[in-house]
């Protein structure tokens, strides 16, 4: 169906509960669980994305200080 949507917090937890409680299922209003398998591979992706970025906090306060 055109317009519909789920959300999702994008954490492995959230992830998690949602396919366990058949949210996306639900959500999506869909006759059987889809493939989240993408969804997943995306999340996983975002928090190694950001465990592999610098901390710049200190850079930043070395800069405002000058």
């Amino acid at each position: 169906m055109p317009g519909r949507g789920a959300w999702l917090t994008p954490t492995v937890d959230a992830y998690d509960l949602a396919v366990k409680r058949r949210a996306f299922r639900r959500a999506l209003r869909l006759d059987r669980d889809p493939d989240t398998s993408a969804v997943l591979d995306h999340i996983v992706g975002l928090s190694r994305a950001s465990t592999e970025r610098p901390d710049m906090t200190e850079q930043a306060e070395r800069l405002m200080d000058n």
